[in-house]
């Protein structure tokens, strides 16, 4: 695909929705409470205010977004954006209680500190939070219709994310994964919210059904596209820059992209010395190297790379039947530019 020169991250939201997800929050000392804090990056582990930050927030800025680019006003989706990332955090939580990871940016994950039920608790409170902020879009000015109909959206959508994540736990240890069952399973756990995030920005700013659908499908695809460009940095990432050694998905044993094509396209000895490597229960550096090399034998990182970039290509083309402004798809291109050469 065409490579743009700005990588537009929608700064000009950023300060609103900051503000935002902080109210959105009980102000309460409660360890509960300081624990999320802690994961979003407001806190260090002692309580001390932290500048740390809670990652991208690729989701709500896309929400207020896409409001804005199809006519809307961005505050109107404001309850929406903050939903949105807080229950892309609470899936966080489980995600690495679930994976077992021990760090998350760079410092110990919640369960680390503070146990695996009490971090599980922790997830389960932010989504119950993210429900409450999504109830703000009534005094935002949505009509009561629309924003149920927002709201039964939302939670059908983080329902397919969380079917998503059961169907990657169901993969670990496999061998036999196709592509197609790989594609369908992120398409859940990462394309679902990624989803949620056009399609209810496009719905809270506009009533035209047929330019909603448009960008709802471009959403399901730049999930596609962020989550395989996720799978090439957890295998050939910068360690400086993502706090994961190179490899650090074969140590775990995910079953990501270039593990799941390599199983499929190798042959002969090579694919059977994959299989073997790739059921260890635990995996010794010398195991990692030699997966590293039949990767790289089967131009697993090429192929994926080249996956993701297909998939930003086909979720443009759909925002353009949406029939943006000129300077709207721009700013999406500068987006899915950013989601393809991100290195962490």
């Amino acid at each position: 695909m065409a490579r743009v020169e700005t990588r537009a991250p929608l700064e000009r939201f950023g300060s609103a929705l900051n503000a935002a997800l902080k109210l959105s929050l009980p102000q309460d000392s409660q360890p509960l409470f300081h624990m999320l804090r802690y994961h979003l990056g407001w806190e260090d582990q002692r309580g001390r205010l932290s500048s740390i930050g809670s990652g991208k927030a690729i989701r709500p800025l896309l929400c207020l977004f896409m409001c804005e680019a199809v006519g809307g006003h961005a505050e109107r989706a404001m309850p929406a954006a903050v939903s949105l990332e807080l229950i892309h955090n609470f899936s966080l939580i489980h995600d690495d209680l679930q994976d077992g990871d021990r760090e998350r940016r760079h410092r110990p994950t919640v369960w680390t500190v503070w146990g695996k039920a009490p971090a599980l608790m922790a997830g389960d409170v932010l989504c119950c939070v993210a429900d409450l902020a999504l109830g703000g879009l009534a005094g935002a000015g949505v009509p009561a219709g629309k924003a149920v109909a927002a709201s039964r959206m939302l939670t059908e959508l983080y329902l397919e994310m969380i079917e998503g994540q059961y169907l990657d736990l169901s993969f670990e240890g496999r061998t036999d994964i196709s592509q197609d069952a790989y594609l369908d399973m992120i398409s859940r756990k990462t394309g679902a919210l990624m989803e949620a995030a056009t399609r209810l920005g496009a719905f809270l700013g506009t009533e035209d059904a047929a330019r909603v659908e448009s960008l709802a499908k471009c959403g399901r695809l730049l999930g596609l596209a962020f989550q395989v460009r996720d799978d090439v940095l957890g295998v050939w990432g910068d360690e400086k820059v993502t706090g994961k050694a190179i490899g650090a998905d074969l140590r775990r044993q995910k079953r990501s992209f270039p593990v799941v094509h390599a199983l499929q396209v190798s042959r002969g000895k090579q694919k059977k010395r994959l299989e073997v490597l790739a059921s260890q229960p635990q995996v010794e550096e010398a195991a990692v190297d030699e997966m590293l090399g039949i990767l790289e034998d089967v131009r697993a990182h090429e192929f994926a790379q080249k996956l993701a970039e297909d998939q930003g290509t086909q979720a443009l083309a759909c925002a353009r039947q949406a029939r943006l402004s000129k300077a709207a798809q721009q700013e999406l291109e500068a987006l899915v530019e950013f989601v393809l050469i991100r290195q962490k």
